[in-house]
């Protein structure tokens, strides 16, 4: 079984901290969210770490283990970057792609519910879903090729993702790409998206250069669009619900037969560490409607939840 590696930490702009010593020392808050991911690792019996930059003094998930991150990234270097405007994405980047490469494990996010056991590929890659009808969508071509799927299995026309399973065969490559963000990170960042595109177009090469590694479509690990609207991430029902929408920005969405069925995990928030812990309202997270895509998820973990008197009451 291959070790899951993942990072949390709080911004400290925005929850407060005027200094490095304060963030440290500072207690990590997770939000209700994370109490159902961490109960699907358990589930399963997987080995995770979760990397952070400040404290936790109570944790007992069984699997799950608190490691210092400051091993891997100095709290300064962290602190510095981040009050420069560098996103903590970054860092957590860093984190876990190092980390990853050198237990040969999988780099994942915090907002994964997972529904059953990782595939066994020494290396292996995730897309998620790309707009089709929007002047958004990715115009493949030469200048822009999907991603190549070795054992053309299908098209490869989807963005570059994680969850990734770092291989013998990736290692070299993804320890060098964490080091080059950290060296990034010491520095003024320059301003707008290219710097987190270039670290997924790097992930991109590195796969399609890989002939051994296997490369999943969007609904085995990223079933859901980054750009659906959070509502929806929870509310879904099958095939969906809110207006009647079956498809955006031309991408059908998968029912929920088909995610239950298939996929491995469900990221639900794309939720980063740049995010408030208590984005998702603990009231509402108390009543997920009956036949919602987390309902399910929760009723398959045996996770504890209330009814709402109406799917109205919800929203």
């Amino acid at each position: 079984m291959a070790k899951i590696i993942m990072y949390w930490s709080n911004i400290p702009e925005k929850s407060g901290y005027t200094t490095v010593d304060e963030w440290r020392n500072s207690e990590l808050q997770f939000s209700p969210h994370h109490d159902l991911v961490f109960k699907s690792h358990e589930r399963l019996g997987n080995d995770v770490e979760i990397w952070t930059h400040q404290k936790v003094s109570e944790f007992n998930y069984s699997g799950i283990k608190i490691k210092d991150a400051g091993e891997i990234m100095s709290h300064d270097i962290c602190f510095d970057g981040l009050s420069w405007g560098h996103s903590i994405a970054f860092i957590a980047d860093t984190v876990r792609v190092k980390r990853a490469s050198e237990v040969l494990g999988i780099v994942l996010d915090m907002d994964s519910v997972c529904l059953r056991p990782f595939p066994e590929y020494d290396s292996w890659f995730s897309t998620m879903p790309a707009k089709i009808t929007s002047s958004m969508a990715p115009k493949w071509g030469p200048k822009k090729p999907p991603m190549t799927v070795h054992d053309g299995s299908w098209d490869g026309k989807a963005l570059t993702a994680f969850p990734i399973k770092i291989g013998s065969t990736t290692q070299k490559e993804m320890s060098a790409l964490a080091d080059s963000i950290h060296e990034k990170f010491k520095t003024k960042p320059k301003g707008g998206s290219d710097e987190w595109n270039s670290i997924l177009w790097t992930v991109k090469k590195i796969a399609n250069n890989d002939t051994t590694a296997k490369v999943f479509e969007p609904i085995y690990m990223s079933p859901l669009p980054a750009w659906l609207p959070v509502g929806k991430c929870y509310s879904i029902e099958s095939p969906t619900r809110l207006d009647g929408v079956t498809e955006i920005f031309g991408y059908p969405l998968p029912s929920i037969e088909d995610i239950m069925s298939k996929s491995f995990i469900v990221a639900h928030f794309f939720e980063s560490a740049f995010q408030n812990a208590d984005q998702i309202e603990a009231d509402k997270w108390d009543s997920i409607p009956d036949g919602s895509l987390l309902a399910k998820e929760m009723d398959l973990i045996g996770y504890k939840r209330n009814k709402p008197t109406s799917l109205d009451d919800f929203f």
